[in-house]
């Protein structure tokens, strides 16, 4: 529904009695108890219609059949409809006409209304999925319809992990220190692991992890700005980590062979080494590889973070 810009779609789903959240940038509208909502999906590129709701008379299988003769009969408009996890979902194709997109939307509404109205539904929590009386409420970035005693327990809980957050003060030297043992020691796990599975790079992420854990235990709160740090500190050390573990293989292989146990001659071999493209491609290929999966690891802890930050809940929309 890329025809559709957000202030269009704003000032149409007004005319037919919805309500816009600029935080959620959705739609949401209420009606015999019923909540239901009209969202854009940024990936999809269209429109979605979902409510919460259970079957109270007739079984699910009834619904969803109701519903794919309304996407049949609106094919042209209506890409897929469901009814999962006592969640109705349709979506709506993408079109190039915007009057095609509005009375698409229009036609949905109308639907969602006629189905509130049947007496076959019942209104549901979406938290705690049970049959009660709901407010609409932002959680995050996204509306739900949510029951008192959920409410309660979601800023009790946003709440307490706010003070747990708050009360921990980064101490950012400690942590770079942490940061820089735990790197060590993934290191020299780095290094053991070469001699005997060397699979290129993927022992990096014992330093990554090491490295972000250290940081965590000493520093007590991570931030954007330790995180680039930790991740600075573990390619670093990655690398410097690869260099002795060539150094360390070369000289087990001169001890294999007689020669004793010579570590400046080690180096003098590495080092010459270095010198030969075909060599130089063959460890960058290496590096490139720790260092990717040491961006992996970064990318999953920012990711841990994101999904564990408490969600401020709003106040009742109604």
């Amino acid at each position: 529904m890329g025809s559709l810009t957000e202030s269009e779609f704003q000032e149409f789903i007004i005319t037919m009695g919805y309500r816009y959240n600029e935080k959620a940038k959705a739609a949401f509208n209420t009606f015999e108890g019923f909540h239901n909502r009209i969202e854009f999906g940024e990936q999809e590129n269209r429109y979605f219609v979902r409510m919460e709701c259970g079957v109270k008379n007739g079984e699910p299988e009834d619904v969803l059949k109701e519903l794919k003769e309304f996407q049949s009969s609106h094919k042209e408009a209506v890409l897929k409809v469901g009814f999962k996890k006592r969640c109705i979902v349709m979506e709506l194709k993408e079109t190039i006409d915007s009057d095609i997109d509005k009375e698409a939307l229009k036609a949905l509404v109308h639907f969602i209304t006629e189905l509130c109205k049947s007496d076959r539904l019942m209104p549901l929590c979406r938290v705690c999925g049970r049959e009660r009386k709901t407010g609409v409420y932002v959680v995050g970035q996204e509306i739900m319809p949510i029951c008192d005693s959920c409410v309660a327990r979601k800023r009790r809980l946003y709440e307490k992990r706010r003070d747990l957050f708050e009360k921990k003060k980064q101490n950012l030297a400690a942590g770079i220190l942490g940061a820089l043992f735990g790197a060590s020691l993934g290191a020299l796990l780095n290094m053991l692991c070469y001699q005997f599975f060397p699979i290129k790079g993927i022992w990096s992420a014992f330093v990554a992890v090491l490295a972000f854990c250290g940081f965590v235990v000493t520093g007590k709160r991570a931030t954007k700005k330790s995180g680039i740090i930790t991740a600075i500190i573990a390619i670093v050390i990655f690398v410097i980590s690869e260099y002795f573990a060539m150094v360390l293989e070369t000289a087990i292989l001169i001890e294999r062979e007689g020669g004793g146990i010579a570590v400046s001659e080690s180096i003098g071999i590495v080092n010459s080494g270095l010198m030969e493209q075909s060599y130089q491609m063959i460890v960058l290929s290496e590096l490139t590889a720790g260092i990717a999966v040491i961006l992996a690891v970064g990318a999953v802890y920012f990711l841990k973070r994101i999904l564990t930050r408490p969600m401020k809940i709003s106040k009742n929309l109604l």
